[in-house]
C-alpha cells in the first residue's frame, strides 16, 4: 500500500466531485483539533482496508497519540481559509 496523501486547499473550494475524486469515495469532512480547518477523508475508508494517515489524525485530535481514540485512513483533504466548507 502506497502512504496516504495530505492535499491542502487555502483559496477556492472544491467541488464535491473534485473531493470525492481527491479521497477516493463519498467524503466525510472533520474539523481540526484548533477548529481551523476542515478535513475531508472517504467516508468509507477503513472499509477499503487503505493506509492509516497520521498526518491528518494528528491534525485531528492533536500531538497526543495517547489520548487517539480513532484514526483517520487514505488521502485527506485539509481545507482551510477561504476553502473552508462550512
Amino acid at each position: 500500500m502506497s502512504k496516504p496523501k495530505i492535499y491542502k486547499h487555502n483559496k477556492k473550494k472544491l467541488t464535491l466531485e473534485e473531493m470525492q475524486e481527491l479521497v477516493g469515495g463519498y467524503i466525510q469532512v472533520l474539523t481540526s483539533k484548533d477548529g481551523k480547518a476542515d478535513i475531508v477523508i472517504d467516508e468509507e475508508g477503513k472499509l477499503k482496508s487503505k493506509s492509516p494517515n497520521f498526518e491528518a489524525t494528528k491534525l485531528w485530535l492533536g500531538d497526543n497519540r495517547n489520548e487517539w481514540y480513532d484514526i483517520i485512513v487514505g488521502d485527506a483533504i485539509i481545507c482551510t481559509d477561504k476553502a473552508r466548507l462550512s
